[in-house]
């Protein structure tokens, strides 16, 4: 594998993954716990992403095989998958939007949770795994959650490793030239920076605000939109070779 397509890998699954567009949700889960909590609470997320990524990485091929489904069939109906999450953060709520109903997007608290906060909000919503967070409410005394609860669910799972991560580690270790190294190392990769990102997220959150936050779940949302169309189309050359032929015809 050449150094470019190594590279797309990596940027691909980041993009997915978005993990910069899960800041506020983190912030939110976990609200009033200490410092130590929150680094226990990222590390348990970024394992949990780690073990269910490399699941369907060596197991996904077994679970094709079983109900035979073949790669390509895999690869249309995955980057369908990925083509509706990438349209949902292209449609994530503006901050004008967010007074208007106290559910909305990951993208939609530009600070810490309790603060900043559109009036009346009691949740974040994940759009990619359509998982609803309660934003935490400074006027009432909450218990404090555990890292390993939290961590594992929701955010491990299926915040990050959601469908669309999951699609898209099924297709590399799957067919005839599996990329079990790289695919493994473009995970690992995607974890550390997830690590980073959520050890400061509360910084980040308050640095970047609101408008900030939107604006890159925007931009991953088109980015993702430009993945799931390159692979859909790749796809469905294999399944219908015919359309190959008939766009050299009329081209």
């Amino acid at each position: 594998m050449d150094t470019g397509s190594f590279a797309t890998m990596i940027v691909g699954l980041f993009a997915i993954t978005a993990p910069v567009a899960v800041l506020p949700i983190f912030v939110a889960v976990t609200a009033g716990q200490s410092d130590g909590q929150r680094r226990r609470t990222a590390l348990t997320a970024t394992g949990t992403y780690v073990v269910v990524c490399l699941a369907g990485l060596f197991v996904g091929n077994a679970v094709m095989n079983l109900f035979g489904v073949s790669v390509a069939a895999l690869r249309v109906a995955g980057m369908a998958v990925i083509a509706v999450i990438g349209w949902q953060m292209l449609n994530a709520p503006t901050p004008s939007d967010h007074g208007a109903s106290p559910d909305h997007g990951a993208s939609g608290n530009g600070g810490t949770a309790g603060q900043g906060m559109a009036p009346g909000r009691t949740h974040f919503h994940h759009a990619a795994s359509n998982t609803k967070v309660s934003a935490a409410d400074s006027t009432r005394r909450m218990p404090i959650p555990s890292p390993l609860r939290v961590g594992i669910m929701p955010l491990g799972f299926p915040i990050y490793a959601g469908p669309g991560v999951l699609s898209v580690i099924f297709a590399w270790g799957s067919g005839p030239k599996p990329v079990y190294i790289a695919a493994l190392v473009a995970i690992l990769v995607n974890a550390m920076l997830i690590i980073v990102l959520d050890f400061l997220a509360a910084p980040i959150s308050r640095l970047i605000g609101t408008e900030g936050l939107l604006v890159t779940e925007k931009v991953f949302g088109l980015v993702v939109v430009a993945i799931a169309v390159t692979g859909m189309a790749s796809g469905l050359l294999v399944l219908f070779p015919g359309l190959g032929s008939g766009l050299i015809r009329t081209g």
